[in-house]
């Protein structure tokens, strides 16, 4: 996918965050305050789209709260841009080079790199474990072991290596 079927794919914010709900809340809506299940969508001409209210707790939550995202003035679009460039990047993509491709400062491209990478840690709660097949592009797994004081490792065919 190249950034103009990217752009295709989410022409507009609604269409992103209806993207993050997607994922995020697979299973419906649950309130990260107090994790219940049932809430209701706000509606009106003073509440922006998107926000939604717990029937247990009363607290208004967005798909963006209590996440790395969470009270950021970035429309949702720039974030997945960000996402699509530092996924897509092979050998990752500096804070200058990001925040001039989405049209931000580098102080918040380097923010937002950083609470990307926090997403895609596999210990966080918000990327569920990989399973089945993974293919990898590019990537070498070997190289030489380590010094270790009066031992021979063996060389080239012989290491039994991938």
């Amino acid at each position: 996918m190249n950034i103009d079927q990217l752009r295709k794919r989410f022409p507009h914010e609604d269409a992103c965050r209806l993207f993050f709900e997607s994922i995020l809340w697979k299973n419906g809506r649950i309130c990260p305050h107090c994790f219940n299940e049932k809430s209701y969508r706000l509606s009106g001409a003073s509440v922006r789209k998107g926000v939604y209210e717990c029937s247990q707790c009363k607290r208004h939550f967005t798909i963006t709260t209590k996440t790395p995202m969470h009270s950021t003035k970035l429309p949702l679009w720039k974030w997945l841009l960000a996402m699509y460039l530092i996924v897509n990047s092979s050998k990752g993509i500096s804070s200058v080079f990001l925040g001039k491709l989405i049209g931000i400062s580098q102080k918040s491209a380097w923010k937002l790199g950083h609470a990307i990478r926090k997403m895609m840690d596999p210990g966080s709660e918000l990327v569920p474990a990989l399973c089945g097949v993974v293919e990898l592009d590019e990537k070498y797994i070997g190289g030489k072991p380590r010094y270790q004081e009066g031992i021979v490792h063996k060389r080239g065919k012989g290491t039994a290596k991938q």
